[in-house]
């Protein structure tokens, strides 16, 4: 069978770029891992698919690469994926400048891809395994169960390694080092902290509003805010995933990661210091673990405590003001030691992938091989928690498909 386009991969980004070739008129088809197209969109924002963000910046985006990978999102921002989704008939709602589908759902997205995809005549091959590419003769030869297609154009956007349940299997590596380019190394992003300390088995379950600081050499790297999850293992919640990219780099480069936690980041050590002392006096008799548990859950109270040198069953009347700046201390400066990041199957995205430099960031073609072209998570770019990761996925489609 002879395509015009062929594009291995049906994830957003691949979905994209054949809505934008098919219509230029092209004859186009995806490949697909699994039984159908989109499925990792399924379970983005929490079911409800976050497309995009208002707030667009290079910072929120991540890469090995001194190449200007920005300037594909500015040719396709956040206005422009609304008004995509617009032309296909889904209207969209902003909460504080997160872009969802009006109605929330994340299927109604897929639906909608799918939907073009059909009216559009892109025909899509699924369950397609073993994929084997090849340029012969000005030809691109893609062999998959036991068929052959040819086609003057190829699309990469396979994804990398990230939930290879969706179909994220990092095959695409294989497809893309096969046409002479090279991989920057792949590590799980937007994923949970594994760390070193016991104690997390008793504060399995509790969510909290922190402040969480990353050092290394007692350089600070970054901070992020926001809930955090405190698991049986480690941490978990938006601002762990902001950073693990690094500490997994930071980790891979035999360095020493720390995380310092502020479990109170609305209130100043003073008045923490006041809060706790004032009680202290008022209940002579209470237990210290009763005190803290006014301004911490009971768990955390015990271990602050315990880490304090204390004893959670000691009596207020039994401390002094220097327990009490332990204990402030230990609340606002908690550190933990990360020991890795869980792995790709947890996961939300990949950083690293195809080196950058051998791609025109203009087009999306190879450098190295004409008519070869990438899209989406397949390459070294990957963004923080909030529509970035989609947002790249469809603005480098966009462009693939548009220079077909």
């Amino acid at each position: 069978m002879n395509f015009d386009t062929i594009i291995i991969g049906g994830g957003p980004a691949g979905m994209t770029a054949a809505i934008h070739a098919a219509r230029k008129g092209k004859k186009v088809c995806i490949l697909e891992h699994q039984n159908r197209v989109g499925k990792k969109i399924l379970s983005t924002g929490n079911g409800k698919c976050n497309l995009t963000n208002m707030e667009m910046k290079p910072h929120c985006f991540n890469s090995s690469s001194n190449e200007d990978f920005f300037s594909v999102i500015e040719k396709f921002g956040p206005n422009e994926i609304i008004n995509f989704f617009n032309s296909m008939g889904m209207l969209t709602t902003d909460k504080n400048g997160y872009i969802y589908p009006r109605c929330e759902q994340a299927a109604v997205v897929l639906d909608t891809l799918r939907n073009e995809l059909e009216h559009l005549n892109v025909e899509i091959f699924t369950d397609s395994i073993g994929i084997k590419a090849a340029k012969e003769n000005d030809k691109f030869v893609i062999n998959s169960n036991n068929q052959k297609l040819y086609s003057d154009k190829l699309i990469l956007a396979c994804g990398s390694k990230c939930a290879p349940k969706t179909g994220s299997d990092g095959s695409g590596y294989t497809l893309a080092s096969n046409f002479g380019h090279k991989i920057i190394k792949v590590i799980p992003a937007l994923v949970q902290i594994i760390c070193k300390e016991d104690y997390y088995k008793e504060l399995q379950g509790i969510r909290c509003n922190a402040k969480l600081s990353l050092y290394s050499d007692k350089e600070l790297i970054s901070s992020e805010s926001g809930e955090l999850q405190l698991t049986s293992y480690g941490i978990s919640g938006i601002p762990v995933f902001q950073m693990s990219r690094t500490i997994k780099r930071l980790i891979d480069r035999k360095l020493s990661p720390v995380i310092y936690i502020d479990f109170a980041p609305e209130y100043s050590d003073t008045e923490i210091k006041t809060f706790l002392q004032t009680n202290v006096n008022h209940y002579p008799k209470t237990q210290l673990v009763q005190i803290l548990s006014g301004l911490l859950n009971k768990k955390l109270s015990n271990v602050i405590i315990k880490e304090s040198n204390l004893k959670p069953s000691t009596i207020c009347e039994e401390t002094d003001f220097s327990d009490i700046e332990r204990i402030v201390s230990t609340i606002k400066q908690f550190h933990t030691i990360p020991k890795d990041t869980n792995g790709f199957d947890n996961a939300q995205v990949c950083a690293g992938g195809v080196e950058l430099k051998d791609i025109n960031l203009n087009t999306m073609e190879s450098k190295i091989i004409s008519g070869l072209y990438f899209a989406g998570e397949i390459l070294d770019v990957d963004g923080r928690c909030g529509g970035y990761n989609l947002t790249w996925a469809f603005a480098s489609g966009r462009l693939a498909g548009d220079n077909q």
